[in-house]
């Protein structure tokens, strides 16, 4: 089977879970161009993800949740020597733009793009990704992709769309939203992105300089109520 992630084309052998089937489904090619990479799982790579999933959850993972999580790990091994990498946030397509809202689990990302669909409507802003895109820079645009690993509400979408803005989301009573210098968020982002191992960490960094660079950067502060999605976005488009 290939997918079709962030414009480029994986050959991963096959895909057994149905879970995984489904969520898979958009980004099938049943004709690609060119095959970028192999990233079929070996057996080496099971049993490191078994293991890295014995230390973090009590009892490990499922096994099917294993082989799905180190497929992604490989894929985002390969691309991030082509100036793209994994990041934990959501994002959001709005008039042609993208919008990402990063924050620690359970900080309501997810009910905060949701709060744009309900206030601006669900066929205005168009769900991308909701927990683990891929950006990908050309020159000096950062391109948000959606892929099939996506958080457990499944939103997800094979698009892409360029970064007009960067949220870091924390909860609050009133709603607010100000500018961060680069010195501010990167503490913020590097608490979200996947940090590969050396020697793959400097590529890492060169391209989360870039990206802080590149992409205006916010500090959204908000409750879940639809006007923090007002908020939001007159912030980030400066209305």
């Amino acid at each position: 089977m290939v997918l079709n992630v962030a414009d480029f084309y994986f050959e991963v052998g096959e895909v057994r879970s149905a879970y995984a089937k489904a969520l898979c489904a958009d980004y099938i090619c049943e004709d690609p161009p060119r095959i970028d990479a192999d990233v079929r799982l070996t057996q080496a790579d099971l049993d490191a993800e078994a293991e890295a999933a014995r230390r973090f959850f009590t009892g490990g993972g499922r096994p099917a949740h294993v082989a799905w999580t180190a497929l992604y790990r490989k894929i985002c091994g390969f691309v991030l020597a082509h100036d793209a990498f994994l990041m934990h946030c959501a994002v959001i397509g709005y008039e042609g733009r993208g919008y990402a809202f990063s924050a620690p689990s359970g900080t309501g990302k997810t009910t905060h793009i949701r709060l744009w669909q309900q206030v601006f409507g669900a066929d205005k802003v168009q769900i991308v990704n909701g927990d683990k895109p891929i950006l990908r820079r050309f020159g000096d645009t950062f391109y948000a992709y959606g892929t099939p690993w996506c958080g457990k509400e499944g939103y997800n979408t094979n698009t892409r769309v360029p970064l007009a803005g960067l949220c870091f989301v924390e909860r609050w009573t009133e709603n607010s939203i100000r500018r961060m210098t680069v010195e501010e968020a990167v503490p913020h982002l590097f608490t979200q992105i996947m940090v590969g191992d050396s020697p793959d960490l400097g590529r890492q960094m060169e391209l989360a300089d870039a990206l802080l660079t590149d992409v205006p950067c916010y500090l959204l502060r908000c409750n879940m109520d639809p006007a923090a999605a007002v908020a939001a976005r007159d912030g980030m488009q400066g209305v």
